[in-house]
C-alpha cells in the first residue's frame, strides 16, 4: 500500500492514547504499550507506559524529507489490521547528537501506527536506500517555530 504524502500531516496522534506494539520495538521487545506526547511542532515523545525510563524522540519524517516514500507489505497491513490508508500514521525515531548537525532520523525502520485499532509496529524496509541514521538537518537549514 502506497501512502499518499498529502495524508501524512492530516492525522494527529491524540495525547494519552495507548498504542500496542504487539512484538515490542526491536531491542525492547518486552515493552508493548506506548503513548505519544507532543513536544513542539516537530518533535514528540514515544513513551513506554510500562517502563518510565524508556522513551524515544520521534518525528513526522515527511516534514523533514520531502521525497520520503515507501510501501507497506501486505503482511504488515494484515498484521496491523490496516484496511484504510487514512488510518495510517508514520513516525521515525530520532537519535540526538551533541550538535544539531549530529541529529539523525531512522528512515530505514519507520514506526507505523494504526490510528483506528491503536496498534503500532516498527517496520524495517528492505531493500531500501534509506539509512537508520539519516541526517535530520542539512547545512544551512533552520527550523521555524517550536523549540529544539
Amino acid at each position: 500500500m502506497q501512502i499518499p504524502r498529502e495524508q501524512m500531516n492530516e492525522i494527529q496522534i491524540q495525547i494519552n492514547e495507548v498504542f500496542e506494539f504487539r512484538g515490542g520495538i526491536p531491542g525492547f521487545e518486552q515493552y508493548t504499550k506506548f503513548v505519544v506526547f507532543p513536544h513542539d511542532d516537530y518533535f514528540s515523545i514515544l513513551q513506554s507506559s510500562e517502563e518510565e525510563e524508556l522513551a524515544f524522540i520521534i518525528i513526522n519524517p515527511f516534514l523533514f524529507f520531502e521525497d520520503y516514500e515507501f510501501e507497506l507489505s501486505e503482511s504488515d497491513l494484515e498484521e496491523m489490521g490496516i484496511q484504510d490508508i487514512a488510518d495510517v500514521i508514520v513516525r521515525s525515531i530520532v537519535t540526538w547528537g551533541n550538535t544539531l548537525q549530529e541529529v539523525t532520523a531512522n528512515l530505514m525502520a519507520p514506526l507505523i501506527f494504526n490510528a483506528k485499532n491503536k496498534t503500532g509496529k516498527q517496520v524495517v524496509l528492505y531493500p531500501t536506500s534509506y539509512k537508520s541514521k539519516h541526517p535530520l538537518l542539512r547545512e544551512g537549514v533552520e527550523l521555524k517555530g517550536g523549540n529544539v
